[in-house]
């Protein structure tokens, strides 16, 4: 039999790096952390050759004390744990002893520090397992770590490195989070001596527009809500703004990064119905719950995370983020209006922005607006628009002028949402029929403003909220078939089916056993006739353990919505004044309701737009 043996320091140390530093990226993000966890409002990352040749960060944070520099790089030392019962309520964003010891292990790592307590900064070396001797050294408050020839002697892992610009791209997109999860603290990151994000620790708005583009403002929603003790905030795309993959979906939870599958499980099933196929939502959520509500310390690099209770999660998450699409008055409490008007987004939309397709990537593709740029009162005339290469650190000091004259103009303009923006309408007077246009638009007025309504998107919704009722009070009417479906299942999807058995049976559903794993179903809803049982189970057994986090009205709602949308009045119906006075009646003048694939049931047209078309007005 082998012997056992105790491992040195210098191989377990190996083994700990190979956990925590995979890649240049792990590196950056763990001294990052350290820095956040610091108190820095300022922290500058500086990486050569996509940090394989050298990684260097600053901070303004607390700084470390002389004597405590050496112990620093010593295995699981930290200052954020005392004891184990910390583990339980964590809420720095690190906290593990290996990370410095870990880098400095398959690295040439050097550490600078003044706490302001001190006179002199002070430094300390590490390489081949040996320390240097501690030295006093010229630095302003904070830290400076830097660490050179990554993974020099661990030939393995530098042989699974990709190249330089792939190791570069991750170290950008770790970068990006790291602005969007901290408004508040401005970032400068620079790789082989270019500047290529840069944020100014003003705020949510001006993060955004640091990584995103002011562009992209627009085509999303600010929500802010608190559910079940769970505060949920950040920017979600509007209905028609995805992407063609997952890359756009940013979630924080107490300010840590997070791929959590609840969590986005929830939001890719508020969004189901208005999604085309390959088609994801883009969103940048900030999530805040209470630190003995979740245990991070179950990945090896803290990117995911365990609730106490996933229903309690999902089911907020999933609330929140349907609602504000809905577009019902519920949506006025949830979506935050941070924008001046739309009008003045508009005009500016084209001004500044990273392209919106690669926008994860470095920087490129700047679009400037000669009469956006003159109405911010901002000279672009030093940038020739011909160069391929532009200036970046230019390009960095025009967001942020952009970003302070979006900010002065606020100041002197308050906008209602409820008035100015479309996509929430409630009507307080009495609405007058005009008409019927191309058998297809409702016209309406109020004696100040017209309303366009699409006959069927608004039929459609009032159809789809009025199945989804019937699925919730558990009052559907089941229709027998003329012959039963056998089902057959294996043992996990069996197991599911008896657990969620009374919820399909209140559907509508009417489902019997019919042996081992098998299953006869006799009845289904009455609206829902036409169903291919084959697909619907399928689909219904496609991801079990995202299933059981959901509610009985999602089972079903994307073939709530196609009956709906077949059973709903037609564009090119001819509708009679007593069939359009019921279908008002039914909306109850709510004309800010989205149909159940995402769109627009009405538009509100205001009497000022209509006066400048004709030029009335200026």
């Amino acid at each position: 039999m082998s012997k056992i043996n105790l491992l040195s320091s210098e191989v377990y140390n190996r083994i700990s790096a190979g956990e925590v530093i995979e890649i240049p990226a792990s590196a950056v993000k763990e001294l990052v952390e350290n820095a956040i966890d610091a108190g820095a409002t300022a922290i500058t990352v500086e990486i050569v050759g996509g940090g394989i040749s050298s990684i260097n960060i600053k901070d303004n944070g607390c700084g470390i004390e002389k004597s405590e520099l050496k112990k620093a790089l010593l295995p699981h030392a930290t200052s954020k744990i005392k004891s184990v019962d910390d583990l339980d309520c964590i809420s720095t964003l690190g906290f593990r002893g290996e990370a410095l010891a870990s880098i400095a292990s398959v690295s040439k790592i050097t550490i600078k520090s003044k706490p302001i307590s001190q006179e002199f900064g002070a430094q300390i070396s590490y390489s081949n397992n040996a320390f240097s001797e501690i030295s006093d050294t010229s630095l302003n408050n904070g830290t400076e770590i830097k660490v050179d020839n990554l993974f020099y002697n661990a030939p393995v892992r530098a042989k699974f490195l990709r190249s330089e610009k792939s190791e570069e791209g991750e170290i950008t997109a770790v970068m990006s989070r790291f602005i969007l999860g901290h408004p508040e603290i401005s970032f400068k990151y620079i790789a082989n001596g270019k500047v290529v994000l840069q944020s100014f620790g003003e705020g949510e708005e001006s993060a955004f527009v640091c990584v995103y583009g002011a562009s992209s403002i627009d085509d999303c929603f600010y929500i802010k809500s608190e559910k079940n003790g769970i505060i949920i905030s950040g920017y979600i795309g509007k209905h028609y703004f995805t992407k063609s993959n997952r890359g756009h979906q940013t979630v924080f939870l107490n300010g840590r990064y997070i791929v959590n599958n609840t969590v986005s499980s929830a939001i890719s099933n508020a969004y189901s119905s208005y999604l085309m196929k390959r088609q994801y939502p883009f969103y940048v959520l900030n999530i805040t719950v209470p630190t003995d509500a979740v245990d991070v310390n179950v990945h090896p690099n803290k990117i995911d995370v365990r609730f106490n209770n996933n229903q309690i999660i999902y089911s907020s998450i999933y609330s929140v983020i349907s609602k504000a699409l809905d577009g019902t008055n519920e949506a006025l409490n949830i979506i935050v209006d941070k924008k001046t008007d739309n009008n003045q987004v508009k005009s500016t939309e084209n001004i500044i922005h990273y392209d919106r397709h690669n926008s994860i990537n470095t920087p490129k593709n700047f679009v400037f607006n000669d009469s956006g740029a003159k109405s911010l009162d901002v000279d672009y005339n030093k940038i020739d628009k011909k160069e391929e290469k532009k200036d970046v650190e230019d390009i960095f000091a025009l967001n942020k002028a952009y970003l302070e004259k979006l900010e002065e103009e606020k100041k002197n303009k308050t906008v209602n949402i409820k008035e100015e923006n479309q996509t929430f309408i409630k009507i307080d007077k009495k609405l007058s029929l005009i008409g019927q246009a191309l058998n297809t638009f409702l016209i309406f007025e109020d004696g100040e403003d017209l309303y366009f309504i699409d006959q069927h998107a608004a039929h459609e919704r009032i159809l789809f909220d009025k199945f989804s009722q019937e699925v919730k009070n558990a009052s559907v009417v089941s229709q027998p078939l003329l012959v039963p479906y056998i089902l057959f299942t294996d043992n996990n999807e069996s197991d599911f089916l008896e657990e969620k058995l009374n919820v399909l049976n209140d559907m509508g559903f009417i489902i019997d056993e019919f042996g081992t794993n098998t299953y006869k179903i006799s009845s289904v809803p009455a609206f829902l006739t036409e169903i291919n049982l084959k697909k619907f189970f399928n689909e219904l057994f496609f991801d079990i353990d995202i299933l059981k986090k959901i509610t009985v009205n999602d089972l079903l709602k994307d073939k709530i919505a196609q009956k709906a949308c077949k059973s709903a009045i037609k564009s090119g119906d001819k509708m009679s004044e007593d069939e359009i006075s019921i279908l008002m009646e039914k909306l109850n003048n709510n004309l800010g309701l989205k149909c159940p694939h995402g769109r627009p049931i009405a538009i509100k047209i205001t009497r000022t737009e209509i006066d400048k078309w004709f030029k009335r007005i200026v």
